[in-house]
């Protein structure tokens, strides 16, 4: 998919109910109210991601940046704070940075799962890495491989599995290699492991290869019913709104 050039101030943003849209931002070309010194930019990236954010989901919720609180699970899934975890949030959103890029996914109905890597990112021992983390067929998969195409098929798998833990909420840490990522000559297809409820939130997702610019790699995961994707890239700019 293609990402389109947008730029600040974001304003009355829109959203269909089967559609996810993505945005790039370059942290880097990002101002800040009140801060004209880069350096004093630079030593807070934290604030600049969360700042970015919180306008984005502003306009989509059609209120005041300052009014969006966001908060975390326990898992470290971030969320709307307003929402108690009784209902529907007002928005599902997922983000994921890399070298001064931040990558966030936005949906109305369903939980999304979104990661973005550099596609020169240095591996080592990927496949010490495959047979600790990742699923026995994957692994198998990835050892058929000729060398040459290793890393990028690795790299692939790696960005989806990311997508995928970030969609359902466990982390990390609720397995890598309780599901299956498929490479094909398509986009990657998503498998359950065996034993795995109707349930869980695995069995509602798809996924998607994403390349926002030249140089990145990324994925989404995002539910069956999601038909339409938009993304954008967000030009510099001296507004903030």
């Amino acid at each position: 998919m293609l990402f389109e050039t947008a730029s600040l101030p974001f304003r009355d943003l829109q959203l269909g109910d089967n559609e996810v849209h993505l945005w790039l931002l370059d942290t880097a070309l990002l101002p800040l109210p009140g801060i004209d010194d880069q350096t004093q930019v630079d030593t807070s990236k934290r604030f600049v991601r969360r700042f970015y954010l919180r306008l984005l989901l502003a306009a989509y919720l059609g209120r005041p940046a300052h009014l969006v609180k966001l908060a975390k699970t326990p898992s470290g899934k971030p969320y709307i704070g307003e929402w108690n975890g009784g209902s529907r949030p007002p928005l599902y959103f997922s983000l994921s940075h890399h070298a001064g890029k931040l990558l966030i996914a936005v949906c109305r109905w369903f939980p999304v799962g979104v990661d973005l890597e550099s596609e020169t990112r240095p591996l080592r021992q990927p496949m010490k890495l495959a047979k600790r983390y990742f699923h026995p067929a994957e692994y198998e998969y990835l050892h058929s491989l000729p060398k040459e195409k290793l890393h990028d098929h690795w790299l692939t798998i790696w960005t989806c599995k990311e997508a995928v833990v970030k969609a359902t909420g466990g982390g990390i840490v609720s397995g890598l290699d309780r599901f299956v990522v498929l490479l094909g000559e398509d986009q990657p297809q998503l498998a359950a492991a065996i034993n795995t409820p109707e349930d869980d939130p695995l069995q509602k997702l798809k996924l998607v290869n994403l390349q926002p610019q030249p140089g990145l790699q990324g994925a989404l995961a995002c539910d069956l019913s999601i038909s339409t994707l938009r993304g954008w890239q967000l030009a510099s700019t001296d507004q903030t709104g």
